[in-house]
């Protein structure tokens, strides 16, 4: 078994290489929308989330499997594993030697050249075909993809040990739970949102251009990642929440996230806080307030009166009250069963 100092890339030699002169290099073809069929294969487009996928389509694929797409706009490069359609944004390229592991050592490698590029200048075909990425190599100066390839599945057994370790340590804290009854079978009653958190705030306006990189979280409107837009470190003129949850007043309306850490809000989010209320009661209310996004929209968002006259339904207790113990329960029943199927599918 190779030990981690042979596997270590500063003990390796590199070499820089034109894409186009160790990859077959091709492009998609343009797909209009009024053609696109319902179906199973994977559509990848101009985009850089989510593995490059726009959506899945009946038409017929253009590319078999095991081959790396790079979008034109940010150079951002993804494995992609089954055969698939992509669009004319997108250059495929391939090698007989990938697999899923090198071919994702190749990826990040091609990524750190992303900074090159923009909207304004885009990585088409002939641009992709010229860019110089490195790569490390053997004894005879061509890419080393066996190296790559251990490489990548040593770092694949690490994360999965730390996110083992993680979920057992989860699965500890959640294991005690008391059983609930189902929700369909439960009182329910109505609350004013301002009746069930003491602290309700709106975040503060942060221009773009006044962003200070940094670490901390910036939680705007998205509706993906938790809220996070971003990371910064600006201190001054910001607001700073902590251990409350997040919903979004406009953008992505109504959508609400549990934030367990130290973040900076902004004015497109409102805080919604109760010191009495555990992680888990956090979670659960999470999901109802989010339901709050069926009544507005972009163009009506929940401005500080509308929040104030808002009502959710809450589980209920013998005295007609908020039963945060069910709801606690609740939740931690949810996330032993989910947790201890997930680390059963990794063992």
């Amino acid at each position: 078994m190779i030990s981690m100092m042979e596997l270590d890339l500063k003990n390796i030699q590199w070499g820089e290489f034109k894409i186009s002169s160790i990859f077959q290099v091709e492009k998609g073809i343009y797909l209009n929308a009024k053609n696109i069929k319902k179906g199973n294969i994977p559509y990848i487009s101009a985009k850089s989330t989510n593995n490059g996928l726009n959506s899945f389509i009946g038409n017929p694929y253009l590319f078999k499997g095991n081959k790396i797409t790079i979008e034109k706009i940010n150079l951002s490069a993804y494995y992609q594993p089954s055969d698939f359609y992509c669009s004319h944004d997108v250059t495929v390229i391939s090698h007989d030697k990938l697999n899923r592991y090198n071919a994702i050592f190749v990826c990040n490698m091609i990524n750190r050249q992303g900074f090159k590029y923009s909207y304004g200048r885009q990585a088409q075909m002939n641009i992709c075909k010229n860019e110089i990425i490195y790569l490390p190599v053997n004894f005879q100066g061509e890419p080393d993809y066996a190296f790559m390839e251990k490489y990548m599945k040593q770092k694949e057994q690490e994360k999965i040990k730390k996110f083992q370790d993680y979920i057992a340590k989860r699965i500890e804290r959640v294991k005690g739970y008391k059983e609930v009854e189902l929700l369909d079978k439960k009182e329910w009653g109505e609350f004013f949102i301002n009746e069930l958190f003491s602290n309700i705030q709106r975040g503060k306006r942060l221009k773009k251009n006044d962003h200070i990189k940094g670490r901390k979280p910036y939680v705007s409107s998205s509706a993906m990642n938790n809220g996070v837009d971003g990371f910064i470190n600006n201190k001054e003129k910001v607001r700073i929440f902590k251990n409350c949850l997040s919903i979004a007043n406009s953008g992505s309306v109504g959508s609400t996230f549990y934030q367990p850490f130290e973040y900076v809000a902004s004015d497109h989010v409102t805080k919604l806080e109760n010191p009495d209320f555990n992680e888990f009661v956090y979670l659960f209310i999470s999901g109802l307030t989010s339901r709050l996004s069926e009544k507005y929209s972009f163009n009506r968002e929940i401005n500080d009166k509308r929040i104030q006259r808002e009502k959710i339904l809450l589980p209920i207790d013998s005295k007609g009250q908020p039963d945060y113990g069910y709801m606690e329960n609740y939740i931690k029943k949810l996330e032993y069963e989910k947790l201890t199927k997930y680390l059963k599918i990794k063992q």
